[in-house]
């Protein structure tokens, strides 16, 4: 590694610690310099399980080491915010793994104390830098579908209720807010507001179908976008055995179906398009697995590679703060919607917020 090699701090011990752990070692010019977690023994163990120089259960002594360049806020959803603006205000670069935060006000929180302290803030969500999501996207943006009359994002996962049991904070709307919106689907749900978007209104329906938590693990929704298009959203980690998601883009022109977590495109059918038709590709299969540890992280490497250029030559990395503010905006409004039985404008919940 260089002399100038950006150090990374990470900031929490879990499942996105891991990943980030693993995927950071693999950056050119990037390093994991420290470790951050409460129990000092856990993040000592995790330092030597990755390699990672230094260990601290102290959150001041962690900011305050000249090594760490960049803080990964790793966290439980509900306290991004308490760990990206006190890294902020010591001028600290800062990653936070989605969503950005529970509501828009503490979301807007962690963007002003960034843009204050004129550090980088980037989003893990790494669903959009897939190749075949990346295709899609131009081919949208290009009009290679025409003009689009259906968006639809189907995520019926399943979580064993260990999942829930091991870790306290999942299932509680204190800390994961709209559940398996805000956790699971809020990937396609960002995926599907990139690439066709804005959401302009939602109509929907949650409830807690399955687990014995807060949150719900089971949500349908209506969306209406703003160029007119209609779309559904199925979101749930109620259904078993769980079932590879999928996003179905359906235009004039043409469909596509991909599945951004695999990045596989399942089908492809758009004229005049250079991959003609593609159908039931080798490899596609419908069933998925259970246990989140075991889904592909490679595209978390791309996304912090993304973040890291954006450190280092200025600028706004392709998911900065302001745009995270989009998908965390279509949950919110799903969730508001749910509770008040209506449909519900997703600008409204923008405004409602605090103006950057």
């Amino acid at each position: 590694m260089g002399s100038d090699d950006v150090g990374f701090g990470l900031v929490g011990l879990g499942m996105a610690g891991r990943t980030h752990a693993r995927e950071i070692a693999h950056l050119e010019g990037g390093r994991v310099a420290a470790v951050y977690g409460r129990n000092r023994e856990k993040a000592e163990a995790f330092a030597e399980r990755f390699q990672i120089p230094k260990a601290y259960d102290d959150y001041e002594l962690f900011l305050a080491d000249p090594d760490v360049d960049v803080v990964d806020v790793l966290t439980p959803h509900g306290v991004h915010l308490d760990y990206a603006v006190p890294a902020a205000d010591a001028g600290k670069h800062v990653i936070v793994e989605k969503p950005l935060e529970l509501d828009l006000d503490r979301a807007r929180q962690i963007i002003d104390a960034c843009d204050r302290n004129g550090v980088t803030l980037g989003v893990i969500y790494q669903m959009r830098f897939g190749r075949w999501e990346q295709r899609l996207k131009q081919a949208v943006d290009a009009g290679e579908l025409g003009r689009l009359l259906l968006v639809d994002a189907i995520e019926k996962a399943y979580r064993e209720p260990a999942y829930y049991a091991n870790d306290p904070w999942r299932g509680t709307r204190e800390m994961e807010g709209a559940g398996c919106l805000m956790t699971q689907s809020i990937h396609i749900i960002d995926l599907i507001q990139w690439i066709a978007g804005p959401v302009a209104s939602v109509n929907a329906r949650v409830q807690t179908a399955r687990h014995a938590i807060e949150a719900p693990d089971m949500a349908i929704a209506r969306l209406t976008y703003a160029s007119g298009a209609w779309g559904v959203l199925q979101s749930s980690t109620a259904i078993y055995p769980a079932l590879r998601s999928r996003v179905e883009v359906h235009g004039e022109h043409g469909s596509v179906i991909v599945n951004p977590e695999y990045d596989q495109v399942c089908f492809w059918d758009v004229r005049d398009t250079p991959e003609g038709r593609i159908d039931t590709p080798e490899g596609f299969a419908f069933g998925d697995i259970a246990d989140p540890n075991g889904f592909p992280e490679e595209r978390h490497r791309v996304v912090l590679a993304d973040i890291l250029r954006a450190i280092r030559e200025g600028g706004q990395p392709t998911v900065s703060g302001v745009e995270a503010l989009k998908s965390l905006a279509i949950v919110l409004a799903i969730d508001e919607s749910s509770r008040r039985g209506e449909e519900v404008e997703v600008p409204d919940v923008l405004d409602r917020s605090a103006v950057i």
